[in-house]
């Protein structure tokens, strides 16, 4: 057995790699989210401050004003000026950032076929942008019919305690469900192909809050006693007591 070199392109300057179908469909994905992979190419890495998986943070106004989708940047570029381009078409969000719904994910894995990375040098077909791009290609039909079926469960029951969970685990459901159908419409001519996809999910999020402890509602702080005054003891009903296990010395603790 002996090495192969590699096969030089003479015909483009631009630095690109391809994800084929086998990948995008065998490869574990959280959410099924294809543009995952992306970060299998040189010089591509996600912007984890910016990025989510599973929808966490999507509350934050942040996240509104930048997208929801998962945030790349490609050879260093920021992740607003990459373009996503599906058979041709742009499909970036409104931000001009990548596209995904309210849980930060691209769904639809069983519709494409494959799709390319291009880091630098492309050519001028490609405008729009100075970061990466993008191109995903659909799939389509053959001249036999052929279809699939799935549903991919998650659920909160092998999931590990959060270290701010209290005595039980937030509770978290994912339902991915779908299936695909193409075949010939004239043989050796025309195909169709369709593909459906529906996510249900439900995701209970632990947050922790600083509330006072019994001893501070008593007046013993760490700093000394105080004398509580019996107008502010009334809005004590307003917060819970502390439920994380901190000292209950302390005046402010946390609670999941």
């Amino acid at each position: 057995m002996r090495d192969t070199a590699a096969v030089v392109d003479l015909v483009t300057s631009d630095l690109s790699e391809v994800v084929d179908s086998t990948t995008i469909r065998e490869l574990p994905l959280n959410g099924r989210d294809w543009s995952q992979l992306i970060t299998l190419q040189p010089g591509a890495d996600e912007v984890r401050n910016q990025s989510q998986v599973g929808g966490a943070g999507t509350s934050d106004v942040n996240r509104v004003l930048r997208g929801f989708g998962n945030q790349m940047s490609i050879a260093g570029t920021r992740p607003q000026q990459n373009n996503y381009r599906l058979d041709g078409v742009s499909f970036n969000d409104y931000t001009n950032g990548a596209p995904g719904g309210v849980l930060g994910t691209i769904t639809g894995v069983d519709a494409v076929q494959e799709f390319s990375v291009i880091t630098t040098n492309y050519s001028a077909e490609y405008g729009k942008t100075s970061g990466g791009v993008i191109n995903a290609i659909t799939r389509s039909g053959t001249n036999q019919f052929r279809g699939s079926a799935y549903e991919f469960i998650r659920n909160s029951a092998l999931d590990a305690r959060n270290y701010f969970d209290a005595a039980t685990i937030a509770p978290f459901r994912r339902n991915q469900f779908g299936g695909t159908f193409g075949g010939p419409v004239l043989r050796d001519k025309t195909f169709f192909f369709s593909n459906y996809e529906g996510l249900r999910q439900s995701l209970g999020v632990s947050e922790s809050d600083r509330v006072p402890s019994q001893n501070a509602r008593n007046g013993i702080l760490s700093t000394g006693d105080v004398t509580v005054d019996p107008a502010v003891t009334r809005y004590f009903g307003f917060w819970p007591l502390p439920n994380a296990g901190v000292d209950p010395s302390e005046m402010l603790e946390t609670t999941a």
